[in-house]
């Protein structure tokens, strides 16, 4: 499951790559695997001017079998993946557990759509899986209908590329895939993205002042405001003042708001925005730093 040329001891230790490269769950590459392997591989499809892609496969909803049935569970259900993806890719191919329920793929001399063909079929492999687990509490079932959110990218590396580019334009595709509904692949489409962005800064600022509203000493009325379910627009501008109201517009769009005051006591709402709210604005910002001004 790794170029039988890439090198035999790590970059920056000098020790034989071996159990500590493997992530044990899955017998896959682990991170420490992918961060020794992934850039030598990218360097020699860039020295031959040859065409390299990426998979990044996210499991949904993963977080609800580990919730549900418990961790030993899951553990099932990643090996299962595992196992997948290496019947659906060649020795020469780099895959590898990325982290939690997320994998990556780096396939060499490959085109967007050559990957994309891979990852149908591999999306195809996950969705079949009958996986047979015990649960917490020793209750043994079978789980299916598993999917998984796949983003794509390719491209013949220049001589300013880094593998790093490469992830952030997969990552991209995926978070797509994601916003598209979910159980899809998703190859990576600048033009598009460029316009998703424009769309994502806007969503950012309402993010922003959300994160805002968190530490104000308006928030108790805002939750009051809406403990009862939907408000008017006229009679939330009466309770919490204009501003507010459309920082909570464009969330309510979606039922976010909705959603977390019907169905959470107001101490746990609170919680459960600032969940949301933080990560979400860290990892924006993280993605497209610099494009607000």
């Amino acid at each position: 499951m790794h170029d039988e040329s890439a090198p035999t001891r790590c970059g920056s230790c000098a020790q034989p790559v071996g159990a500590w490269a493997t992530d044990r769950l899955t017998g896959l590459l682990g991170r420490w695997g992918w961060d020794d392997q992934a850039p030598a591989a990218y360097r020699r499809a860039q020295r031959r001017w040859e065409r390299v892609a990426l998979l990044m496969v996210d499991l949904d909803r993963f977080k609800k079998i580990n919730d549900d049935y418990g961790h030993p569970a899951g553990d099932v259900v990643l090996s299962d993946v595992a196992d997948v993806l290496a019947a659906h890719t060649r020795p020469t191919d780099l895959v590898c557990r990325y982290g939690g329920d997320e994998f990556l793929v780096l396939l060499p001399r490959t085109t967007s759509g050559e990957a994309a063909l891979v990852a149908e079929r591999i999306l195809r492999g996950i969705r079949a899986l009958q996986s047979e687990v015990t649960t917490n509490d020793g209750h043994h079932l079978t789980l299916h209908n598993q999917t998984a959110s796949i983003g794509v990218a390719s491209h013949v590396p220049g001589v300013e590329d880094t593998l790093i580019d490469l992830v952030r334009d997969t990552d991209a595709a995926l978070q797509r895939a994601k916003r598209n509904g979910r159980a899809r692949v998703q190859v990576h489409d600048p033009s598009a993205f460029a316009t998703e962005r424009k769309t994502d800064a806007a969503a950012l600022h309402h993010l922003i002042a959300l994160q805002e509203l968190m530490s104000s000493d308006q928030l108790p009325q805002v939750l009051v405001a809406l403990s009862e379910g939907a408000k008017a627009m006229e009679e939330l501008v009466g309770t919490i003042g204009p501003k507010v109201v459309l920082t909570l517009e464009r969330l309510q769009d979606n039922g976010f708001v909705l959603r977390r005051a019907a169905r959470y006591e107001l101490t746990a709402a609170a919680r459960e925005w600032i969940t949301d709210v933080l990560p979400a604005v860290a990892a924006w910002t993280n993605r497209h730093h610099g494009v607000i001004h």
